[in-house]
């Protein structure tokens, strides 16, 4: 599992990030309370401090009105956002793909902000949207001519839990086991 931290992480990223997106991106404008209450406000300070800007993000103002929604987000965008294993910055940059891929106005503008505050220069933003790019083109051209992934049988398949969950039974570990057809003579 410690080899897969990286990808855990990233793969919680995404997650958060398309959370975000989803909420920011609704056409919804009357989520955003008029006035949030002082324990919103409360989380509004921490998140204006961790983001280093005068302005709460859209995302988090539209959940404002129910403050422990508010409170459960926050904590999964400061968690996942967070220096770990991957900084900060390739974490804004993931995200930047991420919005862009998803089409997400919300989240292009404000993660591509958060790569530039972070110190990434035209160069880095134009290598991390050439990337997106590519791998998009790939995957529609391969979606388009409904190809099947050609990766099968060349890396051991990593049956153990999750963090944080249980190994599967034996039974339910060959019951997920893919089957081959028999190879022809």
């Amino acid at each position: 599992m410690a080899d897969d931290a990286l990808w855990y992480e990233a793969a919680l990223l995404v997650g958060v990030t398309n959370a975000l997106n989803v909420v920011a991106d609704s056409p919804l404008d009357s989520l955003e309370p008029a006035s949030p209450s002082a324990e919103a406000q409360a989380v509004f300070g921490e998140i204006r401090a961790f983001y280093d800007r005068a302005d709460v993000p859209l995302a988090f103002r539209r959940v404002a009105a129910d403050p422990g929604y508010l409170a459960d987000l926050w904590g999964a965008a400061r968690r996942a956002f967070a220096d770990n294993r991957l900084t900060r910055r390739h974490k804004e940059a993931l995200a930047f793909a991420v919005s862009v891929t998803t089409r997400s106005a919300f989240g292009a503008a404000f993660h591509l902000a958060e790569m530039r505050r972070l110190g990434v220069g035209e160069r880095g933003v134009m290598e991390v949207l050439g990337v997106t790019q590519m791998f998009s083109s790939y995957t529609k051209i391969a979606d388009t001519l409904q190809l099947e992934p050609d990766m099968d049988g060349l890396a051991a398949v990593d049956r153990s839990p999750a963090p944080g969950g249980t190994a599967p039974k034996r039974e339910e570990r060959e019951r997920a086991a893919p089957t081959r057809p028999p190879e022809a003579p």
